[in-house]
């Protein structure tokens, strides 16, 4: 569990690969980039914590629960829910924060507005240990190998599924898994996942990851840690490669999704 003494001291470790770390400007925090089709790790920042050290991961983990209840045939991408705004799951509130809609939503919107209560509804369909074992499936609790002997490995335990499900309790991932897990699902990923993750740069949550001529789709997280560290999270791709960017900040669509923006563009203009 990342706590604020570690933070600080993986933090100083500064940067690695390519010269990716000119993009975080000072923020506090970690990023990984990934050739799409090899999984070959292109360049990282601050490897001490993209590879070793595992946090909540937020509503990054959204399209891999929805994606996996979709291949479970426990859900439609078609079916459709009226959100309440109001979560409240164990005593703490998750209201969404997204505008209201005017009509259901979907797996596409539900992902593109980042809806807590869409995915919280449709997660109570798995049935005891399920989304557990499917979190391992997606490799987020194994090692990549992009960091050596040193990597730290993610962990899964048992969690009120909906909490689960947002990424806000009973899984810890590291920049790099999370990293590898998107590779993994862009390998079969549902259409309604992958439109739901462009929509999120055009129009959702994601926007201030948009690259003027080049086709971005990704999912932000927020999250705040048991020890009070506020999270920032972004996991992506192109065609190309898959970026996942992690910082001690307070909003992935502010914080964490313009500096993988920024990776994204100058990967495809080639100066990575």
């Amino acid at each position: 569990m990342l706590r604020r003494h570690a933070i600080a001291s993986l933090l100083a470790a500064g940067a690695w690969g390519k010269g990716i770390e000119r993009f975080f400007e000072g923020a506090h925090g970690a990023g990984v980039l990934v050739d799409r089709k090899t999984r070959r790790l292109i360049a990282a920042h601050a490897p001490e914590l993209a590879g070793g050290s595992a946090a909540p991961p937020g509503s990054t983990l959204k399209p891999l629960v929805l994606n996996a209840l979709l291949e479970r045939g426990r859900l439609r991408a078609g079916e459709t829910f009226p959100c309440p705004h109001d979560l409240r799951v164990g005593g703490r509130s998750f209201d969404c924060s997204h505008p209201p809609l005017g009509a259901p939503l979907t797996v596409r919107t539900a992902i593109a507005y980042s809806c807590n209560c869409f995915v919280a509804h449709y997660a109570s369909r798995f049935h005891a240990g399920e989304l557990g074992s499917e979190m391992e499936r997606w490799g987020l609790v194994s090692r990549t190998n992009w960091f050596g002997e040193r990597e730290a490995t993610g962990r899964v335990w048992n969690a009120p599924v909906e909490l689960q499900s947002l990424g806000e309790d009973g899984v810890l991932v590291t920049p790099a898994s999370l990293a590898m897990a998107y590779c993994r699902l862009l390998s079969r990923a549902a259409p309604a996942i992958l439109a739901g993750m462009a929509d999120a740069v055009e129009f959702g949550t994601a926007q201030r990851a948009r690259v003027t001529g080049l086709t971005v789709a990704g999912k932000t997280g927020s999250v705040r840690t048991p020890a009070g560290v506020y999270l920032a999270w972004f996991a992506g791709f192109t065609e190309a490669a898959v970026v996942s960017v992690m910082l001690q900040a307070k909003s992935g669509g502010g914080d964490a999704a313009p500096i993988a923006g920024r990776i994204l563009e100058a990967q495809w203009k080639g100066q990575l």
